[in-house]
């Protein structure tokens, strides 16, 4: 994936933009066109993604993924990483004592929307002199993300919500950082946090070193799930506090509850400029 992933990062921008990205939140988005971090106007995120879903049909596709040997690597690929993420969401309830399947049964394969396959770069930017916001603070918007990294370059940070703390996430062979999304703090109560990260290039002289790549699964529920919480006792007495980040982006103070569906709307709307 990395491979695909540089060459088509290599191409010309004018050949990058015929596939900008829709409403439907596939294809490529040019550097500063997202902004993840909505609590300021002033920053604009320094790198460049394309996006993949599960519906796009191949002539949708840049020439390169829609190659046929590559088009079902990537499709492929696509499968392995939302069958681990039903895994991973198994293990979690059975850390609820509730049903195994209570939330796979919320990410059905065949429902909308689909799960997210993410491109990065975060490109050189000469004579840099300070770090630079690859990505702005955000949490994800469902409910798993799996993030892959790539040949020992980082620049990813969390943020320990609780003192306000960013610590570095470092890359290792054959490891998945694996965030919870807002979702999950809807169900939890809060429980569970939504993971708070960015990503942070760091001043390097020769631009040859100043770039990075990653990859991105972004796991959602389907778009009817409500978000209100689970019914573990383990949460049922939680109260809800809402920190700073909370406030911004978690809607708790209305009556009815969301769904999946409209929270990724609303997310989705303060992040583009389509």
């Amino acid at each position: 994936m990395f491979k695909l992933a540089k060459e088509f990062f290599r191409l010309p921008l004018n050949v990058k933009e015929q596939y900008i990205i829709r409403e439907e939140n596939y294809g490529y988005i040019r550097r500063g066109q997202e902004n993840l971090d909505t609590t300021s106007t002033k920053l604009i995120d320094e790198k460049e993604a394309f996006n993949i879903k599960k519906s796009m049909q191949p002539d949708k596709l840049p020439p390169l993924f829609s190659e046929l040997d590559n088009y079902q690597f990537i499709t492929k690929f696509y499968r392995d990483c939302y069958d681990l993420c039903m895994q991973l969401l198994r293990y979690v309830a059975q850390c609820f004592n509730i049903d195994l399947d209570y939330f796979t049964s919320r990410h059905k394969w065949e429902l909308k929307p689909d799960n997210t396959l993410r491109l990065l770069h975060y490109p050189a930017i000469e004579n840099q002199s300070d770090e630079y916001i690859g990505a702005g603070a955000h949490s994800d918007y469902g409910s798993l993300t799996l993030l892959f990294q790539h040949e020992h370059k980082s620049g990813l940070q969390v943020l320990d919500r609780s003192t306000n703390t960013w610590y570095s996430v470092e890359p290792f062979d054959d490891m998945i950082v694996v965030n919870f999304g807002d979702a999950f703090e809807y169900w939890s109560k809060g429980f569970i946090k939504s993971t708070v990260h960015r990503v942070i290039m760091p001043t390097i002289n020769s631009t040859k070193d100043n770039e990075r790549f990653s990859i991105a699964f972004f796991c959602n529920p389907n778009d009817l799930t409500l978000l209100s919480p689970i019914p573990s006792k383990l949460i049922l007495a939680q109260k809800f506090e809402k920190d700073e980040h909370a406030k911004h982006v978690l809607d708790h103070d209305n009556e009815d509850s969301l769904t999946a569906g409209e929270h990724l709307a609303m997310r989705l709307n303060k992040t583009y400029t389509y």
